[in-house]
């Protein structure tokens, strides 16, 4: 589940990880991606000898076989002739630009200025879930030029069906002009072939620290604190998705021992304790299971929460009641072996615009856009390089117990991402995360 799944928007309340085991179709793929990893020994003819491969750490495979990809499994997707990128040098073809994204998860306002900058108009169709997109995605019964806000365990999928469209860079300046290093060429994409991030985020821990005194940020093994949790029972939240919130006892296990886990392994037997442990936290403080943080924290009726750092950035910017202090929340996030996630822009192989399409991602990659989206809207972080912690504070945006919540290069490079699973590996989670929302 991606934060933005089922969750209540901030109009509403005024008002009042597709898994690798789905079917797809692989028609032209068999030679529509090239791994950057090829085992040692591979033959001319690709296939090495039983001795060779006997050397080879087996790897998780999607559908039919595709790579799964990893940070130490990068992967570079070809470009097939029948999905070419567009020509450079074109003008941006005007008319409608058909946008398909999560509801509530762009500024208004910087719709009307790129309508304003392009003469066009922008229509924006919405989702609710990856499922859902990739769905509808796949069905091609509605067409649509720009994607936003799928990850990169959607990748695979997306790719066999052939529906994302080749970049064309000449279009797209702000990437490497304003973009992190390592999202310009990321392990899921390299060379940027397909996709340009959108927003960033982490896992980490919120807190009410009027309410606790407690200092989280300075303990050893911070995770610790939902297994202390007792005093504050009733007031202590998990994030109700399977894998951040069994990725949670998972780092507070290689924490203790001084290593980094492997969040997206299918060990059983790892899989299967990390079920175990987040059960004793139902008999410690009767922990609740929710994706509301964003706005129970800041109205006191949750005090302890794992949450997502953009929630925390978007509690403080928009959820908090008239008179609370921002200072009350606090936010803390690993500096390493912990979860780090990013959504995706990118454009659709059927477009009927694809020169204005790519005018649209150059212009969310803008440094000004995709800084008044993220503080006007989103709450969620753009991997911006002008974009920091300490500029935030320094402006009275956000206040220091947050500043966390404000991913580092640096930071998201050591964490990990949450990414898909073969279909065994799939069943795993799901049946250790079954078995403790069952009690």
């Amino acid at each position: 589940m991606h934060p933005r799944e089922h969750r209540l928007t901030r109009r509403n309340l005024v008002r009042g990880a597709i898994g690798a085991g789905a079917a797809v179709g692989v028609a032209g793929v068999a030679a529509g991606c090239q791994n950057t990893t090829t085992a040692v020994g591979e033959g001319e003819a690709g296939a090495a000898s039983a001795a060779v491969r006997k050397l080879v750490v087996p790897r998780p495979t999607g559908p039919n076989g595709l790579p799964l990809p990893r940070p130490d499994y990068s992967v570079t997707w070809a470009i097939t002739p029948d999905n070419a990128p567009i020509k450079e040098g074109l003008q941006p073809e005007g008319g409608t630009l058909n946008v398909y994204n999560y509801a509530d998860y762009i500024w208004p306002g910087l719709i009307k200025r790129f309508e304003k900058q392009y003469n066009c108009q922008v229509k924006i169709a919405t989702y609710n879930s990856a499922d859902e997109a990739t769905a509808k995605l796949s069905a091609g019964t509605v067409g649509f030029d720009v994607v936003i806000g799928l990850s990169a365990n959607n990748m695979v999928t997306l790719i066999a069906q052939q529906l994302m469209l080749p970049l064309t860079h000449s279009y797209l300046p702000n990437l490497a002009k304003n973009i992190w290093p390592a999202l310009q060429d990321p392990f899921y994409d390299r060379e940027a072939r397909y996709t340009v991030p959108y927003v960033v985020w982490l896992d980490g821990i919120g807190w009410r620290n009027d309410k606790i005194s407690n200092d989280i940020a300075g303990m050893k093994v911070p995770w610790d604190i939902f297994w202390e949790s007792q005093p504050w029972t009733g007031k202590v939240g998990i994030l109700d998705d399977q894998r951040d919130a069994l990725a949670m006892p998972m780092q507070r296990d290689a924490m203790r021992a001084g290593r980094i886990p492997d969040l997206n392994t299918e060990d059983p037997e790892i899989i299967a304790k990390a079920g175990r442990d987040l059960s004793e936290l139902t008999k410690i403080s009767n922990v609740k299971v929710d994706i509301t943080d964003y706005q129970t924290l800041p109205e006191a009726k949750s005090w302890l929460h794992q949450a997502w750092s953009g929630d925390m950035l978007a509690a403080v910017l928009y959820y908090l009641p008239k008179g609370t202090k921002p200072d009350v929340i606090s936010f803390w996030g690993p500096d390493q072996g912990g979860v780090v996630q990013n959504d995706l822009l990118w454009v659709v192989s059927a477009s009927k615009k694809p020169v204005l399409a790519h005018a649209f991602l150059n212009f969310m990659l803008d440094t000004k856009n995709a800084y008044d989206n993220f503080v006007q809207f989103n709450g969620y972080t753009p991997p911006q390089n002008t974009i920091d912690a300490e500029s935030l504070v320094k402006k009275g945006l956000i206040p220091k117990s947050i500043s966390g919540a404000v991913l580092r290069p640096d930071q998201f490079a050591n964490n990990q991402e949450l990414l898909a699973l073969s279909v065994e590996g799939a069943k795993l989670w799901q049946n250790a995360w079954a078995t403790f929302k069952a009690g």
